[in-house]
């Protein structure tokens, strides 16, 4: 008899378990599955992975490309400023003639003596035949228009004629506030065409004549990119030092920290 009530254990046990418990796990299991189907989709493959580092590769040298190109149109508009300064200067330089030349006039035509009628009358056709713009007798205008006027050929690009005009200023006029000037023009229009040996020269020239020119900071930075166009990097750096060391504070300075550090030398 004891062996017939094993079988009535067995279905009483299995009727401990309710239908509900088994929906339940069934139910569990499945958000299990779908659950680890779902992160399955989501996680990158090692094809993407692979994808993605070339794509940030690929962006980072378009930063760094980025940067350079931002570099190069920051020194262009230095370049630009430069350039307009120099404008600005030739421009005061020429009022100024100018206003000197208006102060002067009424001088002259008081000074003036009166014509008689006779000459008067011949003195028309004299006149007539005169030169225009012919300068007057003891005009003190001319240095200023030589200057200008090699000025003016330096921006139109004209370097060599502007060479010639800078150089004659320099060598009739090495007195004038105006002589230091032409001597790192001189330079500019030599670094314009590549010379950059003769450049140097130019503005070796100025710093050793005018000791306490304000274009002696100019003269040392062109000094020393020249020096870098050359491909002589010792003394490139070295007048990129001068300009640090000897004229601190200026834009010029600013300049030389820049270049020196894109060169890899570290200053103070």
């Amino acid at each position: 008899m004891r062996w017939l009530a094993l079988p009535a254990l067995a279905v009483a046990a299995v009727g401990c378990v309710s239908s509900s418990d088994t929906d339940l796990l069934h139910r569990e299991i499945t958000d299990v599955s779908r659950q680890v189907e779902n992160l399955s989709r989501q996680s990158p493959g090692k094809e993407e992975l692979q994808t993605m580092s070339v794509r940030l590769t690929a962006q980072s040298a378009q930063v760094l490309k980025s940067n350079a190109d931002i570099q190069a149109q920051l020194q262009q508009l230095r370049d630009q400023i430069q350039a307009l300064q120099a404008t600005l200067e030739s421009n005061s330089q020429r009022l100024a003639s100018l206003s000197n030349e208006l102060a002067a006039t009424p001088e002259r035509l008081g000074g003036l003596p009166a014509a008689p009628a006779a000459a008067a009358a011949g003195g028309a056709a004299g006149a007539a035949l005169a030169a225009p713009g012919a300068p007057a007798a003891g005009r003190t205008a001319e240095p200023t228009q030589l200057y200008n006027t090699a000025y003016e050929d330096y921006l139109r690009g004209n370097f060599d004629l502007a060479i010639q005009g800078f150089r004659d200023y320099a060598n009739r006029y090495p007195n004038t506030e105006l002589a230091d000037n032409a001597l790192y023009w001189i330079g500019e229009c030599y670094y314009s065409k590549k010379s950059y040996k003769e450049a140097i020269e130019a503005f070796t020239q100025l710093l050793n004549t005018y000791k306490t020119s304000d274009k002696a900071a100019g003269a040392l930075l062109k000094k020393g990119l020249a020096y870098l166009e050359l491909g002589d990097r010792s003394q490139a750096v070295i007048n990129l030092q001068y300009v640090l060391y000897e004229h601190p504070g200026t834009k010029e300075a600013e300049l030389a920290r820049s270049k020196l550090a894109g060169l890899g030398v570290k200053v103070k």
